[in-house]
């Protein structure tokens, strides 16, 4: 009896409402325009744009891919996340007093734990914004802005496109390119 009071006290939550409005499954949208280095798919769509998941093959640069894929496919933003692993990054830190970021390159084989970012269209040098964790063989955990880093095995990244634009303009205060709500 205890068994089927606890399913009973979460039935409201395995139910799926299911109408005209709220289909089932994503409508599909148009397909993806595949690039080098990055196999996708779209896994939803609705008006303000799509879910898409994102899995890079190995050797793959995540910047240049993930740039690569907005601009042919014609994204005006993307927000994303993920995990994975790397064999090499470029990470950095933004120093406030020289109004730049410091890097630091990174060889060797981390565990990707976190990957968050935006990329907006723009200017192309400063378009694409990500944060990245990575996890070494010791246990610590290195990480900051992500300007380079080659994927061995994979990265999967679950990303939100829309054609609503995003964009950035340049700070003069802090020599950076700054979102604009």
């Amino acid at each position: 009896m205890r068994r089927s009071a606890a399913l009973l006290a979460f039935a409201p939550l395995l139910l799926v409402h299911c109408d005209a409005a709220h289909p089932a499954a994503p409508t599909p949208g148009p397909a993806l325009t595949q690039v080098p280095g990055v196999r996708a798919k779209i896994v939803g769509v609705d008006e303000g744009g799509a879910d898409l998941q994102l899995v890079f093959e190995p050797h793959a640069e995540v910047v240049k891919v993930l740039e690569d894929f907005a601009e042919r496919n014609e994204w005006r933003s993307l927000h994303f996340v993920g995990l994975g692993a790397c064999t090499d990054a470029i990470v950095g830190y933004y120093d406030p007093t020289v109004k730049a970021y410091e890097k630091k390159a990174l060889n060797q084989q981390m565990e990707i734990v976190s990957l968050v970012g935006d990329a907006a269209k723009g200017n192309p040098n400063d378009a694409f914004h990500a944060h990245i964790a990575l996890g070494f063989a010791d246990g610590t955990v290195h990480g900051g802005h992500l300007f380079e880093a080659h994927v061995l095995p994979t990265l999967e990244l679950f990303v939100r496109g829309s054609h609503v634009p995003m964009t950035r303009r340049h700070d003069d205060a802090s020599n950076a390119e700054l979102l604009v709500p």
